[in-house]
């Protein structure tokens, strides 16, 4: 759990190694944090001009130093809380333009706006001491330090030692497919490597004459479709957009189609239908782009090519369901048009670290010696029927988890057929949900090398371990796995768990 520290006492500590080995024992901390010697120096020079403007080292106790909000990459120099009031308060060592300290104020409050409480944003540039606060209409206003000493004061009483349920990454990841109104209203933020791709996208599409490809790539949780979605908003500012989404489209597409001038998102088989023509649009953005036809994809290529268009792909080749999409090969084809682009978002930003941690050892054993697990959002269960898997799946179900089933056939019996489903495998594709529940039973294996494998599926075409992927990586906090009737599949899944003798 995350603690509090005093940052005067710990402000006396300037030598780097020694300050982050007594913050990271102090603060509670996973891992150390690499603090730079800039950032200590400025936590100095505030604490020092904050004693001298009359505080007491006990008024800076409870301050959580250099925060990150789980997964989503954003922090917090300092942050302070009492039952009604939280301030924050951004250290610049040196001077940087007033727009950046504006916008760094302005996402704080976006990020700090759920809590409920009044916020105090300041930005103090410690090496002259000036000062900014956020006013409520979101105007970046020059204050003396001493109204930065007084907010100081307004905090040190009754202070918050937590701040870890303060804070959950559900409450700030935008889906467009499962929030498009905030999506559509522009209620989120991008991550700093969301938003550096963007930019180099955005300049290269605006110097280029002539048409460009750029390939966004990412397993899943990095935030491919959000950025996706985000250029083609960005895009249809200035001129006609198309989405082609390579599967079944969702509510939220559909109604982000309908309220958004300028952006229309079609199913990729609904560039098959008479009389339609990517001719009209000056911006073609191809989301699950690994899951097209090459005769898909050469159309596409062929106009972008043809009208002088930009093309944004994104895919995922681990995410393929079928033989035919790994045939294929659309992502390889991708990767070799000689004028494209390729950026790849590494850092998840939906999954927590535990859960990335255990989908990564169920598809492979052998993962857990690399893995630190921490597997306090899993629940493994085990069905000795079908009619036990049944009940459990209910049990989840009321619980708010979504249960996704595993895609059917259309000729032959699938064993997952007894069970209500939510959604199937091929209905979540770029979906995210809070909970999820799944099933496993004899479909699955694991081999000699500890790799989960499947037995055939009624549709010849389609992989029961990749089905079992697209599934399991929707998941953003809480995970059931209900295995049925296969005590040796269950007994390899619980030792992911158990802890190392």
């Amino acid at each position: 759990m995350t603690r509090p520290v005093n940052i005067y006492f710990l402000s006396r500590i300037q030598q780097e190694e020694v300050f982050r080995v007594v913050f990271w024992h102090q603060s509670g901390g996973r891992e150390i944090y690499r603090t730079q010697y800039h950032e200590i120096k400025s936590l100095k020079l505030l604490s020092d001009e904050l004693i001298r403007a009359g505080a007491r080292p006990e008024d800076l106790d409870g301050f959580f130093f250099s925060f990150h909000i789980p997964y989503i990459g954003k922090e917090f120099d300092l942050l302070k809380f009492t039952d009604k009031l939280c301030l924050n308060i951004e250290l610049k060592s040196t001077a940087v333009p007033e727009h950046q300290v504006l916008e760094q104020l302005v996402k704080n409050r976006h990020y700090l706006g759920h809590l409920g409480k009044r916020l105090l944003l300041y930005t103090v540039v410690t090496d002259t001491m000036t000062c900014y606060k956020l006013s409520l209409g979101d105007e970046l206003i020059e204050v003396s330090f001493d109204e930065v000493a007084s907010a100081v004061q307004k905090v040190r009483k009754n202070h918050s030692d937590t701040i870890d349920d303060l804070f959950r990454a559900s409450d700030y990841l935008v889906s467009p497919f499962n929030t498009p109104d905030r999506f559509i209203q522009g209620e989120y933020f991008l991550t700093q490597a969301q938003d550096m791709v963007k930019k180099c996208i955005i300049n290269d599409a605006d110097s280029s004459e002539t048409g460009n490809f750029f390939h966004l790539t990412g397993k899943p949780g990095t935030g491919k479709t959000l950025l996706l979605y985000d250029l083609a908003k960005t895009f249809s500012k200035n001129g006609k957009t198309l989405i082609v989404h390579c599967g079944l489209l969702s509510k939220g597409q559909y109604k982000i189609r309908e309220e958004m001038d300028q952006l229309d998102i079609i199913p990729v088989s609904d560039m098959l239908i008479n009389g339609f023509s990517l001719e009209e649009y000056s911006y073609i953005l191809v989301d699950e782009s690994h899951r097209m036809y090459s005769g898909q994809f050469e159309t596409i290529c062929d106009s972008v090519r043809k009208r002088d268009q930009v093309c944004v792909f994104s895919s995922d080749p681990e995410q393929m369901l079928s033989y035919t999409e790994e045939q294929n090969a659309i992502t390889e084809k991708i990767r070799a048009l000689p004028e494209v682009k390729e950026y790849a978002l590494s850092e998840k930003i939906r999954t927590n670290r535990g859960l990335q941690a255990f989908i990564m050892c169920v598809r492979n054993l052998s993962h857990k010696a690399k893995a630190q697990i921490d597997c306090t959002g899993v629940e493994l269960n085990y069905a000795n029927s079908t009619k036990e898997a049944q009940s459990m799946v209910e049990y989840y179900k009321s619980r708010g988890y979504v249960f996704i089933n595993y895609s059917g056939a259309t000729e032959g019996e699938s064993p997952y057929a007894a069970y209500e489903e939510d959604f199937d495998t091929h209905h979540v594709i770029g979906q995210e949900y809070d909970k999820v529940v799944m099933l496993m039973d004899p479909s699955f294996y694991y081999d000699e090398d500890g790799v989960l494998q499947g037995i055939p599926h009624p549709d010849p075409d389609y992989r029961y371990p990749n089905l079992f992927y697209q599934g399991i990586t929707r998941v953003r906090e809480n995970l059931a796995l209900i295995v049925v009737q296969a005590p040796e599949l269950f007994h390899k899944i619980v030792s992911i768990v158990k802890p190392e003798e």
